[in-house]
């Protein structure tokens, strides 16, 4: 009868979001005609057409000036009653940009405040400035001349024109990256239950030292406290400590944490070899594989003259591969050899490790032929 291979799961692929973006930027500049520059100077001696420019000033990232006509824009300025007019702009200074905008033109009193009543009301408007659109927006009949001397907006023969200027920028879509997920809370929560103690059903005795801890967690972990904790062999007395021999409260207490966060505490590089030692052989006690493999990079990070023959020794009797190798290969320079060993010792510690050293019998010959 054949059989029919289920078809593959098709992975779902990733969730994506973009977003649109529309913002403004809105500033205000003054043009001011001060004492040095009377107003009454200006009035009718300009002619039609003739603009004064503000400096120039920046709203987003364009530059723009206020030009200000006294005697009107054209001589066609002028209203109903054939009163003249003063004219006022808003121009934009960057070449090739087409840009969307609100502008607000109105005159100032000497209190700062714009015009508000309905002869001298603010003048708005919302254009595109830039190709195929004027580079120059505002309004022809800006004030009535005639009137402005009664207005209350000519102070001391000074003049005020405030520009308000918002500017839009260009819709853009962007995509959106999710907010980053927190880190794991899982370990810290475990470490807390550990820390406080609270639904713990067993505890160990460690040289006169007590620890709690909970007998599913320790079993899920470690397949020997599963045998221990849970197993047939297991105490039925909760409230019995189980005794650790041979170990030391503080390491017992290491391996607890471990068994709870996935982490040593603290500093794990700050950790001397002694007790990195006395770690590993706990790890290998309890089958905590990863936290032997730790233990077993840090003191390969350890292994000096004064050290090596410890750190082999105890490769050799946790089967420590990779370790033994690490130690092996640092004594396999002679001048490190002739420090440790004396010759009539060699062939002993050669014996000792006779599987490991076959797998670099050039190194164990150069090594011989230098203690000879």
């Amino acid at each position: 009868m054949a059989h029919h291979a289920s078809p593959r799961r098709r992975r779902r692929p990733p969730d994506t979001s973009s977003r649109c973006r529309a913002e403004k930027v809105t500033g205000t500049h003054d043009f001011e005609f001060c004492p040095n520059t009377n107003y009454s100077l200006l009035d009718g001696r300009i002619g039609a057409g003739m603009s004064i420019e503000s400096a120039p000033f920046s709203v987003g990232v364009y530059n723009w000036i206020i030009e200000f006509y006294p005697d009107g824009h054209s001589m066609e300025d002028c209203c109903c009653c054939c009163m003249s007019a003063a004219s006022s702009f808003v121009s934009i200074c960057d070449g090739a940009v087409t840009v969307n905008a609100k502008y607000t033109l109105s005159l100032v009193d000497r209190d700062g405040r714009a015009a508000a009543s309905w002869l001298w009301r603010r003048r708005s408007a919302t254009v595109t400035y830039g190709w195929p659109h004027p580079r120059s927006w505002g309004f022809k009949v800006f004030y009535l001349k005639p009137l402005l001397r009664f207005s209350g907006y000519l102070d001391d023969d000074r003049l005020k024109i405030r520009c308000e200027l918002t500017v839009f920028t260009p819709p853009r879509t962007e995509y959106t990256t999710p907010a980053p997920a927190p880190p794991p809370e899982l370990p810290g929560h475990l470490e807390r239950a550990l820390r406080d103690g609270r639904g713990a059903d067993v505890t160990f005795a460690v040289a006169g030292r007590e620890f709690r801890a909970h007998r599913a967690l320790l079993a899920a972990r470690s397949p020997v406290f599963d045998a221990e904790l849970l197993g047939p062999m297991a105490e039925k007395d909760s409230r019995r400590a189980v005794r650790i021999e041979d170990m030391e409260p503080a390491v017992f207490e290491m391996l607890l944490h471990f068994i709870y966060t996935d982490s040593p505490p603290g500093s794990f590089e700050g950790y001397s070899t002694a007790t990195a030692q006395d770690l590993l052989v706990a790890a290998d006690l309890y089958g905590m594989e990863r936290l032997k493999l730790m233990c077993a990079e840090k003191l390969c990070k350890s292994i000096d003259v004064a050290t090596v023959m410890a750190i082999l020794a105890l490769a050799d009797q946790h089967h420590c591969q990779e370790l033994k190798e690490a130690c092996v290969a640092f004594m396999s320079a002679p001048k490190v050899l002739r420090v440790l060993v004396a010759p009539d010792e060699f062939k002993h510690l050669m014996a000792s490790c006779a599987q490991l050293v076959s797998r670099g019998s050039l190194e164990g010959a150069s090594v011989q032929r230098e203690l000879k």
